[in-house]
């Protein structure tokens, strides 16, 4: 297989995995689309997602040589109403920018407002419509520019935002969980308290049941076979609860040291975070600025980071307490009863399966939320500040 189909198939797979959307234009559609057009071969398509009424939508727009043929769904099945246009008539292509999609108007040779079509798209389609005005706007200029593959352009407008946002994680998900606990290192001192404390809440955790076993074999059944006395009875049995108020009080003191500390731990974390990040976009060119979107960047100044800082603060730590956990319950379950402890140890490993595979979900589902947080933060971050020259406008 080329190095070029390959290509093609790789930005497939993106498309499929994180949009919904076809990642080609249709082959049923295509064969339509180049009927209507005396047979010439279509040399470049996009997918125009919203219709007239700003409803989601399958709207594809097919370039030839001669002819810009818009092709809408029909009333049902496969059918489609198209729209030929001659690239001949066309006078001009102008494209209107807004907060949440955008419009790209065709205006005919003729003097004056005479459009010959209207395109409306989200953000995720701009830069395929953006290929389909740019050959336009070359033609209209005398220009005659012809792309090599339609389904690789096509295929790599799409599929290139989230290659963006692929290229900011590692392939090695351990680099970066080592490079974000290096930022522990400055506070050894509240990281050690706030584990230790975490550690004797967990141990202290263990001994309840135990403590509730003995005190049920060991002084309530003997009590009522009668053979152990009352006195000695009652003095065993404060003794063991006044060990499990002991116990309790102790694993309270360790929670609140824990969430003390550690909370402490995540704001310093949090901060040295935000600060390195912002000196790192001090050193970032301007074609970088020009290529992301400001809500994404504010989203990893803000939203990212107390993500980060609730993971290095309470996530490692719950981690290493929920392994510590199910470590010492299956001891002392097998230490107790053998027979016991190995029933419910052995599904252990195909809960561990479960959780592998469901991670994979929701990471893909995380991917999609943090996006569409980006989103949101983009349109919030140009929407508030343009609220006030609105405002002064319509004052003046």
């Amino acid at each position: 297989m080329k190095a070029q189909d390959k290509r093609i198939l790789n930005d497939g797979d993106l498309i499929a995995r994180y949009t919904n959307q076809p990642s080609i234009l249709p082959v049923e559609l295509r064969a339509q689309i180049e009927r209507k057009i005396d047979g010439q071969p279509v040399l470049l398509y996009a997918l125009t997602d919203l219709d007239q009424s700003m409803q989601l939508s399958e709207i594809w727009v097919a370039l030839s040589h001669d002819y810009l043929v818009i092709a809408k769904p029909g009333n049902g099945g496969n059918n489609y109403d198209f729209q030929v246009i001659d690239r001949e008539s066309i006078g001009t292509v102008r494209e209107i920018s807004g907060l949440s999609c955008s419009c790209l108007v065709i205006d005919a040779v003729t003097t004056g407002d005479t459009q010959l079509a209207v395109l409306r798209y989200s953000h995720r389609q701009r830069r395929a419509v953006e290929n389909i005005r740019y050959l336009l706007e070359q033609r209209i200029a005398g220009r005659d520019i012809e792309p090599a593959n339609a389904d690789q352009v096509y295929a790599s407008a799409i599929a290139e935002p989230v290659r963006d946002a692929q290229a900011s994680v590692a392939g090695q998900q351990l680099t970066v969980l080592w490079r974000l606990l290096s930022y522990l290192s400055p506070y050894r001192r509240e990281l050690m308290i706030g584990m230790l404390a975490a550690v004797v809440m967990t141990v202290v955790s263990l001994f309840p049941p135990y403590l509730t076993k003995y005190l049920i074999d060991q002084v309530v059944k003997p009590f009522e076979t009668s053979t152990m006395t009352m006195d000695k009875a009652q003095l065993v049995g404060w003794l063991v609860i006044v060990i499990l108020t002991l116990t309790y009080l102790l694993r309270e003191v360790g929670h609140w040291l824990r969430l003390k500390y550690m909370s402490i731990l995540g704001e310093l974390v949090a901060a040295d975070l935000r600060r390195d990040l912002y000196e790192h976009l001090q050193r970032l060119s301007l074609s970088f600025y020009s290529r992301k979107q400001t809500g994404s960047i504010i989203s990893r100044v803000s939203h990212d980071t107390d993500r980060l800082w609730d993971f290095i603060a309470f996530g490692v730590v719950e981690v290493s307490l929920s392994v510590i956990m199910l470590l010492g319950l299956s001891a002392m379950l097998l230490f107790l009863d053998w027979r016991l402890g190995l029933v419910m140890v052995l599904p252990l490993p195909l809960v561990f399966i479960a959780i592998l595979v469901h991670s994979k979900t929701l990471k893909r589902l995380f991917l999609r939320a943090w996006r569409k947080w980006s989103v949101v933060t983009e349109v919030l971050s140009d929407t508030i500040p343009g609220m006030r020259v609105v405002k002064a406008f319509s004052q003046e």
